[in-house]
């Protein structure tokens, strides 16, 4: 029976080509297409940017939308971008939750998203480098964001940590989300600025396991499979985590033919072959399919009940989506197109202290300025405003759909940051 259903969607595949937008790395994508080809020969699988999304599926032709993080999908859905996706066996058949992760986006009915894989967050390293540097591994998000990552800086001259520009990665946008979960707005933000003033910023969540890899950076918060691919040791953050659940859905427009066809390849032969990335599937069942590889299988299993076993918030997909474009476009104007005076205001700042020029009272409190949100002008209303949360929230849809307003936003966010800089 399953050998006719095959050679049926084989036989439907001749029929149209398809077209598939993806977050995915490039080996996922070598794994991925030699298995999609034996369903639809003619498949295109286009990597891009998540601020470029939009206007790709506003184009047409776009049929699929594979990986990258929930925030990206529950944008997507709030702006009406995601068709309800076919309903197969093969979705029917996905368990509704993993521990407290759900693995379907249901609205009135209609399934809008799936998980076809988990990704928990952690921080790689290389032991060797750390050792030689002579640190002790980095396992909260208050670590990679602590003085004493600074106080390596100013001795070695090297950025202790690797980060990916979140406005290049979801997965990396996602963690830095996190971080303001766990501790809070204002204190998160703290955080968030000593880390990145310690940081070595890249395009790629996939360079971030790169740099750490060749020891060019001793940390990198990352998405847990680069660390069994690239042999690193990892800590899951004892502050808190979260488990990324890297979907699948359908765009508006798509041919549901070919939807239909890739919704059940992610969910069955796909699902399989992410065992072999160390990627956990989104049904923990196929980690005991005879076609998977078990040595890799065991180290999932023992990997998920880590993860089970950790803070883990589940963060809804939705609350991060309400503030994601505010929140990754202040964080690169702010933190990363200023990061030299960022750097270089942390290092005085960290050298003051440990040099006894100035108190641990004083100390926090520079540390608590350095991160504070910035009031500015709002260039739509002329109103002076605080990059609160509850801001973020308030402007985020229009970040997103308005360019030229989000670029004099933009300016202003830098400028206004700038200028606190020179002043702390």
């Amino acid at each position: 029976m399953r050998a006719v259903l095959l050679a049926l969607l084989l036989l439907a595949a001749f029929v149209f080509p398809a077209t598939i937008l993806t977050r995915a790395d490039q080996a996922s994508i070598d794994v991925a297409l030699p298995v999609l080809q034996r369903y639809v020969p003619d498949i295109k699988i286009i990597p891009a940017d998540p601020t470029q999304w939009r206007a790709l599926i506003d184009r047409g032709g776009v049929d699929f939308l594979w990986a990258g993080a929930p925030v990206l999908y529950e944008s997507l859905l709030r702006e009406g971008y995601l068709a309800p996706m076919p309903d197969t066996p093969e979705l029917r058949l996905l368990p509704e939750r993993v521990g407290n992760i759900p693995l379907k986006r249901v609205v009135n009915g209609s399934v809008y998203y799936v998980v076809y894989g988990l990704l928990g967050y952690v921080i790689g390293y290389s032991q060797e480098a750390v050792a030689k540097a002579g640190l002790q591994p980095a396992c909260s998000w208050r670590d990679l964001a602590s003085p004493e990552l600074a106080r390596y800086y100013l001795k070695t001259g090297g950025k202790p940590v690797a980060l990916a520009r979140p406005t290049k990665s979801t997965s990396t946008a996602a963690m830095m989300q996190l971080v303001t979960e766990i501790y809070g707005w204002e204190e998160g933000w703290r955080h968030l600025a000593s880390m990145a003033a310690a940081a070595r910023f890249v395009d790629s969540s996939g360079a971030v396991r790169d740099v750490v890899k060749r020891g060019e950076a001793l940390f990198g918060p990352m998405v847990d499979y680069y660390v069994f691919i690239a042999g690193l040791q990892y800590c899951i953050p004892t502050d808190g985590t979260d488990i990324l659940f890297d979907p699948v859905a359908v765009p508006r427009g798509a041919n549901m033919s070919a939807a239909a066809v890739l919704t059940k390849v992610f969910l069955t032969e796909i699902g399989k072959t992410v065992v072999d990335r160390y990627i956990l599937p989104g049904n923990p069942a196929l980690l005991d399919s005879p076609e998977v590889n078990q040595s890799k299988a065991a180290v999932l299993k023992q990997h998920l009940s880590r993860l089970m076993n950790a803070k883990v918030l589940a963060v809804p997909p939705e609350k991060s989506a309400s503030y994601y474009y505010s929140f990754i476009y202040y964080y690169e104007a702010t933190l990363v197109d200023l990061q030299d005076q960022l750097t270089s205001l942390w290092g005085k700042i960290v050298d003051a202290y440990y040099s006894g020029k100035i108190t641990q009272r004083q100390f926090e409190e520079l540390w608590r300025l350095l991160g504070a949100p910035v009031n500015y002008t709002d260039p739509a209303t002329g109103q002076v405003r605080t990059f609160t949360y509850q801001e973020a929230v308030a402007i985020n849809s229009k970040v997103a759909s308005d360019p030229t307003y989000r670029d004099r936003l933009y300016q202003a966010w830098r400028e206004t940051a700038r200028a606190k800089y020179q002043q702390v």
